[in-house]
């Protein structure tokens, strides 16, 4: 909230979470259905997500590369996500 007064020009977050907290796989995987589900272009029924560690696998099925792409994009967005395997097909 910082960042809204006006005339600040840089905000630093010194904040630290100790220990630091990890998500766990079910609150990762609910986020990143969360997020396919928020996505106009997607159709988060058509993809499923599975988490293991802080890495997250989209199977599953599009109509287009773009949606796939979308999808996969959108669970990037995720915080705490390492990497994504995305294993969606395209086709009708």
């Amino acid at each position: 909230m910082a960042w809204w007064i006006p005339g600040s020009r840089d905000v630093i977050n010194g904040i630290a979470v100790t220990p630091p907290e990890q998500d766990a796989p079910i609150l990762v995987e609910e986020a990143v259905r969360l997020a396919l589900e928020k996505d106009p272009l997607v159709d988060a029924a058509q993809v499923r997500v599975g988490v293991r560690r802080r890495v997250v696998r989209l199977t599953g099925w599009t109509k287009t590369e773009a949606i796939r792409a979308a999808a996969e994009a959108d669970a990037w967005f995720v915080f705490s996500v390492d990497d994504v395997i995305n294993e969606i097909e395209v086709g009708s």
